[in-house]
């Protein structure tokens, strides 16, 4: 998926097929049960840095942590390992 495929989601708003996370948060929860609805279907975007509205909010935490704890619990985090694709912009 490139950059401006994920914008046009962006401006579609959410759907069954995309989320919008304004923070990853402590808590991982419920980043998780995003996760595992799209693991269950078809597959999904979560979009990091944006509000419930569709509005870029930015990450207050670091991006290159925000992968990491990201990548982390994709592979331990979860009852069963999930493969995900990853990026940053």
């Amino acid at each position: 998926m490139d950059w401006l495929e994920v914008l046009h989601r962006i401006e579609s708003g959410e759907s069954h097929s995309t989320e919008f996370k304004s923070e990853l948060g402590r808590k991982l929860e419920p980043v998780g049960k995003a996760i595992c609805a799209f693991a269950n279907r078809a597959g999904g975007l979560i979009v990091f840095g944006v509000d419930d509205a569709g509005g870029f909010v930015g990450l207050n935490s670091n991006p290159h942590g925000v992968h990491e704890r990201l990548t982390s619990f994709l592979q331990s985090g979860l009852s069963s390992p999930v493969f995900a694709r990853c990026g940053r912009q």
